[in-house]
């Protein structure tokens, strides 16, 4: 797989909650902090739907709780723009800034 085409596997599989798919790719060597074209992270797209496991999954992989997008966002504002308390909760007591 190409870095780009490792960024979507892995934001998908954060978007979707899929935890096993997540082991794999790490299995796989993929980097758990590639990004995407807008330089989203897995773990902004696991805040943004909610998938509290695989957001947990990744700190715990000790990823960089504060990546910005191309936009400046980090995964806490994605969590707090859809009002993901426990996700929030998580991040904030994980470091996580907005």
């Amino acid at each position: 797989m190409s870095d780009m085409n490792d960024a979507l596997a892995l934001c998908w599989a954060a978007a979707q909650g899929d935890l096993h798919e997540m082991q794999r790719l790490v299995a796989s060597g993929v980097h758990l902090e590639a990004a995407d074209y807008d330089r989203r992270t897995g773990l902004h797209l696991a805040a943004s739907e909610g998938q509290l496991a695989v957001v947990k999954f990744l700190v715990a992989k000790k990823v960089n709780v504060n990546p910005k997008d191309r936009w400046g966002g980090t995964p806490l504002a994605d969590a707090k723009r859809h009002n993901h308390k426990n996700v929030i909760a998580f991040l904030e007591s994980h470091g996580g800034s907005v």
